[in-house]
């Protein structure tokens, strides 16, 4: 009598099924991007889901790359300026408060979106227009004549953090 086979077969090396980034909590999805730079389109595209709480944790895991990791980011500074007028004041001010963090880091490249986070200073949002003008104020402390021009340039009126910026950089030369 033979016995009846209760072995199960086992296949190796086959690839893991991912889980989606919109299923993750921040703090996974920030590792999973960081480990599989490829997922980063998939985090952007989820920017521009029709679920609002997609849209959220999309732009509170950019905000949170944008702290750590902002070099990934750089690439992607158009689109997100881009996304940046969603309906959803949270998913405004985290691309608000990434945008701001990516111009302090990498001064040069916010000529690209300055004019967002100039017409993020009028916001409906008190949080998005706070966070837009301690953005200017960062990129202000490092490349002080191009946020002065820009304010020349579209006769608006400096916010009195961003002014203290500039007027104590006067002193130092432009970096």
């Amino acid at each position: 009598m033979t016995e009846p086979k209760t072995h199960r077969h086992v296949v190796r090396n086959r690839k893991k099924s991912s889980v989606p980034l919109s299923k993750l909590r921040t703090l996974d999805a920030v590792k999973t991007v960081v480990d599989h730079p490829r997922r980063l389109q998939e985090l952007v595209r989820m920017l521009e889901d029709k679920d609002r709480g997609v849209r959220g944790r999309a732009a509170a895991t950019l905000a949170r790359l944008s702290e750590s990791h902002p070099s990934r980011l750089i690439r992607l500074i158009s689109r997100l300026k881009e996304l940046s007028g969603d309906d959803s004041a949270y998913v405004r001010w985290n691309l608000t408060y990434a945008l701001g963090r990516l111009g302090a880091q990498f001064p040069a490249r916010s000529n690209g979106f300055l004019s967002e986070l100039l017409a993020r200073l009028e916001d409906e949002n008190r949080i998005v227009r706070i966070l837009a003008c301690k953005a200017l104020a960062q990129i202000a402390a490092r490349k002080p004549l191009i946020v002065r021009d820009l304010f020349q340039n579209s006769k608006k009126d400096i916010p009195a953090s961003v002014e203290r910026v500039l007027r104590s950089s006067k002193a130092k030369p432009d970096h």
